[in-house]
């Protein structure tokens, strides 16, 4: 009788680590991942304009990484941020993920394109397939927003966008904006 409860003891172990063990391999790509002040890793993505957008091409200017999807009404709030991201710093690069688990839809995709157009705001919409972009910057809350300086680093990250953080994300768009000018204004 002993043996067996050894038996059954051994066996709900072996499951516990198969199933930790399959889940940290399932999911590599969300461990780690950049901080303040870190390089911002490069990665291209098809937009839903249909060009492709490498965050590489954007060197030299701001970027406002937005990690949204549809579904979530913070990302709602931050329309009106957006707005006017867009209004005073025309020079930002503004960068929407849709991070949605499995291959974003056409119905998702579409409900931001029209957001953003009905906002009249200028962003690329890009398609993160199978979550690589996501993966990439360890998001794990939505929304999440990060300002990359025009040296590729990356300046800000917030997850779950408040209104209170309007204030500090404009602050490091100043600054990141201000960098990205006096590049512009220097001869070569």
């Amino acid at each position: 009788m002993k043996c067996v409860r050894t038996q059954k003891r051994m066996s709900a172990k072996i499951l516990l680590l198969l199933v930790m063990g399959s889940l940290a391999v399932s999911v590599p790509c969300f461990a780690g991942g950049p901080s303040v002040g870190d390089a911002a890793p490069g990665f291209n993505s098809l937009s839903t304009s249909g060009r492709f957008f490498e965050l590489s091409e954007s060197e030299g200017k701001p970027v406002l990484l937005s990690f949204w999807s549809d579904w979530c009404s913070s990302e709602r709030q931050e329309l009106n941020f957006l707005k006017k991201v867009s209004e005073r710093y025309p020079q930002v690069v503004i960068a929407i993920v849709d991070a949605k688990p499995g291959t974003p839809s056409i119905r998702s995709l579409a409900r931001i394109s029209s957001a953003l157009a009905e906002w009249g705001i200028e962003a690329k919409i890009l398609v993160d397939r199978n979550l690589q972009i996501t993966g990439l910057y360890n998001i794990t809350a939505l929304p999440t927003s990060m300002v990359i300086d025009p040296g590729g680093r990356i300046a800000y990250r917030q997850s779950n966008f408040f209104n209170s953080d309007r204030d500090e994300v404009s602050a490091y768009l100043d600054k990141a904006a201000s960098v990205s000018m006096l590049k512009t204004d220097t001869p070569d």
